[in-house]
């Protein structure tokens, strides 16, 4: 009697996370490079991740530059159609006038790298109109964009006011990068909210909750994992709660069955 055992192939998880408080022409930040830090520790310790498959980039080594190889080069060129691929951003975000946004609103988005010049975002930053390219090249049918940074334009929290242009975050800025199979985006703020640090917790409050939520208390089937959906349910409520509803963390995107974030140890 010959019994054919048949192995489906392991597949991987690769990930990128970005994590920046010293912004050399920018207010610094207290707590990106803590949430990536938290992050990656998840991934790495908790999660039994390859150390390997994680790229981590903090401060300095998170330059415009080291960003785009890192997500439009190397994952891109190593994340197959089976992986898995998590982004997570811990830093700065900014907008700036732009009647060609596709998003209806006249701004672009971008993510602020450690050298972005706030007075030439356009040659210093990442915006997101660039970001959804590289997200549509990387093969993988479930990628994970996770951002505890804002927009909004407001004073404080992690976001740059550009000439006191107040984003709004509409839902095609989300939908857009989104769009495609297997994309969900969870961002730490909704439109026109701060995405808020506290002293008391040593982080970005989302990503506060998110880890703790990754670690089991999200995990409301209790079957030892926890999946994209069940993190986000949980931070809906922690963070609105602990910022007295003033921030809204928003998912756009959807997967084909589920995806998992954390497993719980």
């Amino acid at each position: 009697l010959l019994t054919v055992h048949c192995i489906e192939r392991r597949r991987n998880l690769w990930a990128v996370v970005v994590g920046i408080d010293s912004y050399p022409n920018i207010r610094p930040l207290k707590y990106a490079v803590a949430d990536a830090r938290a992050f990656y520790n998840l991934l790495v310790m908790d999660n039994q991740v390859p150390p390997e498959n994680v790229f981590l980039l903090l401060n300095e080594q998170a330059t415009l530059p080291a960003l785009r190889s890192t997500l439009g080069t190397k994952v891109k060129n190593k994340a197959g159609a089976d992986d898995m691929v998590v982004i997570y951003f811990a830093g700065h975000g900014a907008t700036e006038r732009d009647m060609m946004s596709p998003d209806g609103d006249g701004l672009e988005k971008y993510l602020l790298p450690y050298e972005a010049n706030p007075n030439d975002l356009y040659a210093s930053a990442l915006p997101m109109r660039e970001v959804a390219y590289i997200f549509n090249r990387i093969r993988s049918e479930r990628l994970v964009f996770v951002a505890d940074a804002c927009y909004s334009g407001a004073s404080g929290g992690r976001t740059v006011s550009v000439n006191g242009v107040r984003a709004n975050l509409s839902d095609r800025f989300l939908e857009r990068l989104a769009g495609g199979k297997g994309k969900v985006i969870i961002t730490a703020s909704a439109a026109n909210e701060v995405s808020v640090e506290k002293d008391e917790l040593g982080h970005g409050v989302f990503t506060y909750y998110l880890m703790e939520g990754l670690r089991g208390p999200a995990d409301t089937d209790a079957d030892g994992l926890v999946t994209v959906d069940e993190a986000y349910r949980y931070v809906s409520v922690k963070v609105p709660e602990a910022t007295g509803q003033e921030q809204h963390p928003v998912k756009k995107g959807s997967v084909e069955g589920q995806l998992v974030m954390g497993i719980v140890p």
